[in-house]
């Protein structure tokens, strides 16, 4: 495998390292699939907060997510903006079809 820059997140979750690791592996090529992967990175992410503090997210979409992870820990505004750009711009990637570099 080629050299990654998110290889530290091995030691966290493996799926965070794929997911990650695929993004960028495929981002000259396909950055539509690149923002799909990222997508569901911050979903991955999001998630094992929401585990780690108590929050059920079974039933609950990301926006919803991320605002109870939000109320429940305060999110830096940083983290809680990052976290809904991946939203916003993985779904335009994955319904619009087409993204640009």
């Amino acid at each position: 495998m080629t050299a990654t820059n998110f290889a530290f997140l091995k030691q966290h979750d493996p799926v965070f390292f794929q997911l990650a690791s695929t993004a960028e592996r495929i981002f000259a090529h396909d950055p539509n699939t690149t923002l799909g992967k990222l997508l569901q990175l911050g979903e991955a992410l999001a998630q094992d907060i929401a585990a780690r503090v108590g929050i059920d997210c079974e039933e609950m979409n990301q926006i919803n997510l991320i605002n109870a992870i939000h109320r429940r820990i305060q999110l830096d505004d940083t983290i809680k903006s990052l976290f809904h750009t991946l939203r916003i711009e993985g779904n335009k990637a994955t319904h619009e079809f087409q993204t640009n570099h």
